[in-house]
Formats: structure tokens, C-alpha cells, sequence
């Protein structure tokens, strides 16, 4: 499993420095994803819909709880990123921590996923699984992640999505609707 990862990582980096273009274009994505998917958030949470309101509340929660997971892979189980073992070209910086999770996938994936669980929000979600996985990958480009970094990333945020999805919303939406039934009132 190890040569497997190693392998993906070094086809999808062999490109990284080649093309300025390219790797300007890749790490932006790497940059600006998150904050696109901020603003998402946002805007289903000031949407009139209340069914998108609950997807937002859910994406939020997928992902603090994705996050407490990857974290808690991470304190147990360290994965050195693919520049501490002198591996490929490095386009993006970053400390040399555990590589395994990739946050910023296991976030990215936990919004995506949650919205597509959701009927009203699925067409968003899965543009929005598509922006991760650029994003994703173009952290393998970049040379801070193996692809089963991000692999594992979205594992953790389907567990966490399925989690907030579920029970989430069986304790929330009526909470969300009484308060925003008094804020109108």
C-alpha cells in the first residue's frame, strides 16, 4: 500500500515546476477553496429555505466533527508528508506534521458530502465535491499530500456528514425552527 501511494504521488507531482501557469492556477485553489466554502455556508444560512438553513447547521457540525476526528487520527498515528522524505517538488509550504488526514480535504469533503446528503442542497454538493477534489489533489501536486491522505480524508468526513445528517438533524431542526419562528415574531 505504501509503493502505491508513494507512486500516485510521484505521477500526479512530476508536474509540479513545470508550468508556471499550472502550479499558480493549483495553488490557488489550494488557497481560496475554504474560503468558497465559507461563504456557502453563509449563503444557506441566510437563505429564507429552512431546509438549507439545516444543511448549513449540518455541514458545520460534519465538519467540527471531522475535524475532532482527523485530529485525533493524527495524535495517534503520524504519517510524514511527502517533502519531509525529500519526495518530489514542493510547490506549497507547510510544517512537517502529520500528513494523515488531510484537513483540508477532511473539511472541504465534510461540507461537500453533507450537501449532498441533503435533497435541496444536493446539486451544490456535488459541484462542491468536485471543487474538493481539485483542491485535494492539487495538494498532491503542490507536495504536501499522498493521495491516500485524501483518501482518508473522505472517509472521515462520510462518517462525520452521515453522523451530523442523521442525528444532527433529528435534535436541531426543531430547535432551528422555534428559533426562527420567535425571530419573526
Amino acid at each position: 500500500m505504501e509503493q502505491f501511494n508513494v507512486s500516485a504521488f510521484l505521477f500526479v507531482n512530476q508536474y509540479a515546476g513545470k508550468s508556471k501557469m499550472l502550479d499558480s492556477i493549483l495553488i490557488t485553489a489550494v488557497d481560496m477553496m475554504p474560503y468558497l466554502f465559507v461563504m456557502v455556508l453563509l449563503y444557506l444560512w441566510f437563505s429564507s429555505n429552512i431546509e438549507k438553513k439545516q444543511a448549513s447547521l449540518n455541514a458545520v457540525m460534519s465538519v467540527a466533527l471531522g475535524m475532532l476526528t482527523s485530529n485525533v487520527i493524527s495524535m495517534f498515528y503520524y504519517n510524514p508528508r511527502p517533502f519531509v522524505e525529500n519526495l518530489g517538488v514542493q510547490l506549497i509550504e507547510h510544517a512537517p506534521d502529520s500528513s494523515f488526514p488531510s484537513d483540508h480535504a477532511t473539511f472541504t469533503f465534510s461540507v461537500a458530502i453533507t450537501l449532498l446528503l441533503n435533497k435541496e442542497t444536493r446539486v451544490l454538493g456535488i459541484v462542491l465535491f468536485v471543487l474538493s477534489l481539485i483542491s485535494s489533489m492539487s495538494r498532491v501536486y503542490g507536495g504536501i499530500h499522498y493521495p491516500l491522505d485524501i483518501l482518508g480524508a473522505v472517509f472521515v468526513a462520510l462518517f462525520a456528514s452521515k453522523f451530523a445528517s442523521t442525528f444532527v438533524l433529528k435534535t436541531s431542526k426543531k430547535r432551528l425552527l422555534a428559533m426562527l419562528s420567535k425571530k419573526s415574531a
